[in-house]
């Protein structure tokens, strides 16, 4: 990798593999915010080249697409990524033409509550993205933001006027203030910035709705957290995100009586969680997390240069993985990770370790 970024003039970010397509994406941190795809057989000669000129340290997302809980193919050519402009960000698909104008364009800044439109929030800059496609056969594209201020906005993208996204609103006609409500919500985790991201669908076989979960990792620091309520010290946080058309009849009553205000969308913290203890001093930020292809379980990398395995259901943990001497800064599972328990971490002490986690040897063919 480092070989095919040669001449960029700048330290490396992300890397990304593109499950089941055999490619790689490549995010370094030069003075054009560069992103590259390689072929894995071929990683010298980058397949295209795009530049999204961020100079933020907020690393890219490919989209996961699921169906019934596992991560398919359909919507593997979809990318989220930072732009110039620190509260904006875009997503593009790699096999279009990079000079060409992206597929969607959102501004974070923008926030509707109560219907009022336009009016704007200073969440800061864009620290984290996570994208996924809801539908296996049809595109339902949701995109997360972990923001600078401690705040994770979510956005159903199948809204096409209202005035955060920016390029169809305009070309639709206007926003309407009803659709923003309907298709973005925002809850305030913590006061430090939230720098890492991930979505996995959740299906309830109760009521056949289908919701969102997310799992979101915050910088801290131990002696501010400190002074903080008890149940409030968590770095870690598991989010449950209602779409507009799966709230319950329950949920309905509960709402304010107007149609529009029935049918937001919404987000609940249903847990946080500490890493290290904060009376013994370490280092409590987090700065990966990602959901094993299945959604089961997700994975949580640490400033205290651990790796932690969380249950999604209950958010317990299931146990502390060492081997790194720096901070662990990127996981990844394997595509059949559910069965094999295989999974990748790196640090910045330039080491990667494999681990086998919890394999489900039942489930091998």
């Amino acid at each position: 990798v480092n070989n095919a970024a040669e001449g960029r003039n700048g330290p490396g970010l992300a890397v990304r593999r593109l499950d089941q397509m055999q490619q790689f994406v490549y995010q370094s941190r030069d003075v054009l915010g560069t992103v590259s795809l390689h072929d894995i057989h071929r990683p010298l000669d980058p397949i295209l080249q795009l530049h999204t000129y961020s100079t933020t340290f907020c690393q890219m997302a490919p989209c996961d697409a699921a169906d019934d809980g596992a991560v398919i193919v359909g919507e593997r050519n979809l990318i989220a990524l930072p732009t110039q402009h620190q509260s904006v960000a875009i997503i593009r698909d790699l096999r279009c033409d990079p000079t060409c104008s992206p597929s969607y364009r959102i501004d974070t800044g923008y926030y509707c509550n109560d219907n009022i439109a336009h009016s704007r929030r200073n969440y800061g800059m864009l620290t984290s993205l996570g994208l996924l496609n809801l539908q296996g056969k049809s595109q339902q594209l949701v995109l997360g933001c972990g923001m600078e201020d401690g705040s994770a906005l979510f956005y159903d993208l199948r809204s096409k006027r209202s005035p955060w996204l920016l390029d169809n609103a305009a070309e639709e006609g206007g926003c309407l203030p009803e659709e923003t409500s309907n298709f973005m919500c925002q809850i305030k985790l913590a006061n430090d910035p939230v720098l890492s991201l991930d979505l996995s669908r959740s299906y309830s076989k109760d009521t056949g709705t289908q919701s969102l979960v997310s799992v979101a990792g915050c910088a801290g620091d131990a002696d501010e957290m400190s002074e903080l309520p008890e149940e409030d010290q968590g770095t870690v946080s598991t989010i449950k995100i209602k779409l507009a058309n799966d709230l319950t009849n329950v949920d309905r009553k509960m709402e304010h009586s107007s149609s529009n205000m029935s049918s937001s969308m919404k987000a609940t913290i249903r847990t946080k969680t500490r890493t290290c203890s904060i009376e013994s001093g370490g280092k409590i930020g987090v700065s990966v997390c990602r959901f094993r292809p299945d959604g089961r379980m997700f994975a949580v990398g640490g400033w205290d240069r651990r790796l932690r395995l969380f249950d999604r259901a209950s958010s317990k943990p299931l146990a502390i993985l060492q081997g790194h001497d720096d901070t662990v800064t990127a996981v990844d599972w394997a595509g059949n990770a559910s069965s094999t328990g295989m999974l990748a971490t790196g640090a910045g002490d330039g080491r990667i370790c494999i681990y086998r986690v919890f394999p489900n040897t039942s489930l091998k063919k």
